[in-house]
């Protein structure tokens, strides 16, 4: 028979204090910064920006110039054959007002990219905040989970014993049972939870450690130890501290209608690069002729004849980009602040609800004080003093579920403004 005696339940409480102790912390920036250095995404797209400006800045480079060397026979003014060599060297330039767009399309992509990145790892950071929020509020979900456990097991054993006695029927005795069935399977569920949440945090902290098999009575413990903990000074759950005007205000400078304008004044340079650039292929060059008796300079051109309209199809296809980059822009800025309304909206709603709940709490709590204090006077029956515990209990996991909803709305929140709530440090 599984009982906790007093003294277990003491030896709980000092294993308890001894992990308290033994916890590892992390500083708020020492997550954000270890969620940045191991977040692969955001290792991608920082490499991928920077080789796009070194290829844009290859494309803002000169060509390479190249020598052209021939060698034949001429005549001389005596009629003499003689070798004659021509050596030339060419350059293929860029224009100046070439150059001028191409420097500040290179700008206008190096702010774009920056601007970006910063975005994606804002976003990041609300997913990791969000992650770890869940994990924590998780946790308390499955130490009420295995607290309910142990209820109904406790419930169990009465009807074992009241069943043995004669004095409860087989068919509520299963109904004991299948309760307590229900009760572990949930604390599975969440076990699985947690241990994939665990996970997750894990990776983004870069922690690595050894696997371990463990059988179903040690995964308890071993959730829950010092060594796979992670706690994060500063982060906890609470409510958002929310002004819409602000909020409303910040939109005007949402980085992501800022990332659509630089894209869309990227796109209407190019389009003028392509009218200007007509002259992409044209060469120049100068060297010397050299024979047995004579010596000269010479100069060779090449200059295209932009007749084709090729150069007006790329400005044309420039132009279409950025007009639908302007309208994207006009979209996103009105999407975003129908989102933020909503999900501002969607808070106060689920903060009615959590206080709400929490008050409810506090009355079935009372309740369940009340009724032991009936069942010990024999006013009230066992049953009806266990199903005030189990209403207690099935309201402290709601309130857990609605934590976990309202994290997710504020991160949605985060992520149409494009930036965390509160300070990073």
């Amino acid at each position: 028979m599984r009982i906790i005696s007093r003294v277990g339940a003491l030896g709980l409480v000092f294993c308890v204090s001894i992990y308290a102790q033994n916890k590892q912390y992390i500083s708020k920036q020492a997550f954000f910064e270890a969620v940045e250095k191991n977040t692969i995404t955001l290792v991608r797209d920082k490499a991928q920006f920077q080789s796009l400006l070194e290829t844009q800045r290859a494309a803002n480079s000169w060509e390479s110039p190249y020598a052209e060397i021939e060698t034949d026979f001429t005549k001389n003014t005596y009629g003499i054959k003689e070798i004659q060599t021509t050596a030339i060297v060419m350059l293929r330039p860029k224009l100046p007002w070439v150059q001028t767009l191409l420097s500040k399309s290179l700008r206008l992509q190096t702010e774009q990219y920056q601007k970006t990145y910063e975005l994606y790892k804002n976003l990041a950071f609300i997913s990791a905040k969000r992650l770890y929020l869940n994990y924590m509020i998780t946790k308390e979900k499955y130490n009420i989970a295995i607290a309910r456990e142990n209820n109904f097991f406790s419930q169990l054993q009465i009807a074992k014993a009241k069943l043995n006695a004669g004095s409860m029927s087989k068919k509520d005795y299963i109904s004991f049972n299948n309760s307590y069935l229900d009760a572990k399977l949930l604390k599975m569920q969440t076990q699985t939870q947690l241990l994939d949440f665990q996970r997750t945090l894990h990776q983004l902290l870069g922690f690595i450690e050894p696997h371990k098999y463990l059988n179903a009575d040690d995964i308890d413990e071993e959730i829950l130890s010092p060594a796979n903990d992670v706690v994060v000074d500063g982060v906890a759950f609470g409510y958002a501290q929310i002004d819409p005007q602000t909020m409303h205000q910040s939109l005007e400078s949402s980085p992501y209608t800022e990332i659509l304008a630089l894209q869309a004044k990227n796109y209407q340079n190019n389009a003028k690069l392509a009218n200007r650039d007509r002259f992409d292929t044209l060469e120049l060059g100068g060297g010397m002729i050299h024979s047995e008796s004579n010596d000269g300079a010479q100069l060779r051109f090449s200059i295209p004849l932009p007749v084709t309209p090729k150069n007006t199809h790329l400005k044309r296809k420039w132009l279409a980009l950025h007009s639908g980059s302007v309208r994207e822009g006009e979209i996103t800025k009105n999407n975003l602040l129908v989102s933020m309304d909503s999900y501002l909206d969607q808070l106060q709603s689920k903060k009615n609800f959590i206080e709400l709940q929490q008050e409810n709490i506090q009355n079935k709590k009372d309740l369940v004080e009340m009724g032991k204090i009936a069942y010990e006077a024999q006013k009230i029956s066992l049953f009806e003093y266990l199903s005030y515990q189990n209403s207690y209990m099935d309201s402290l996991i709601m309130l857990a579920e609605a934590k976990l909803e309202y994290v997710g709305i504020q991160s949605l929140l985060e992520e149409t403004l494009g930036e965390m709530l509160g300070d990073k440090q």
